[in-house]
């Protein structure tokens, strides 16, 4: 898989991993509105995120924290193994600065509240591929009808 470019070169392909279905379809139409976004792949439970990671390689995981089977925190070691170069976004509910820290701390990029619209998970994916994610940690925003 060759690296993303700034420049538009190739779609970020994002690999997406949340146990409801609903969701996975509203992130997929949300990916779809900017071209420069290619969902490659979905997961409904943590083993299933860990397969298809494998698998596909992607540039960016977005992933739920409360999947059965194996949680998105019990994971995410083992996604950061087997696809090294993908920035993983944890996008979960559970909106406490301890759970943003506590994921940062396992290695991912960014956490990202359920409750955040569209431009800004777009945005975050876009910036978590480039590697221009912001360094501080932001407070989880507050949960919105999306």
């Amino acid at each position: 898989m060759t690296d993303w470019k700034a420049d538009g070169d190739r779609a970020i392909d994002v690999l997406i991993c949340d146990d409801d279905a609903a969701i996975r379809g509203m992130l997929r139409s949300v990916l779809e509105l900017r071209p420069s976004l290619r969902a490659v792949g979905e997961a409904s439970d943590g083993n299933e995120a860990v397969a298809e990671a494998a698998r596909l390689q992607p540039d960016v995981i977005l992933l739920d924290l409360a999947m059965p089977h194996r949680t998105g925190l019990e994971s995410l070691a083992e996604l950061k193994h087997v696809a090294p170069r993908a920035k993983v976004i944890v996008f979960s509910g559970f909106s406490t600065a301890s759970v943003a820290e506590e994921v940062i701390g396992l290695g991912a990029a960014l956490y990202l509240s359920k409750g955040a619209g569209p431009d800004a998970i777009n945005d975050a994916i876009e910036q978590a591929a480039a590697g221009t994610l912001p360094t501080r940690l932001q407070a989880p925003q507050q949960r919105t009808n999306l």
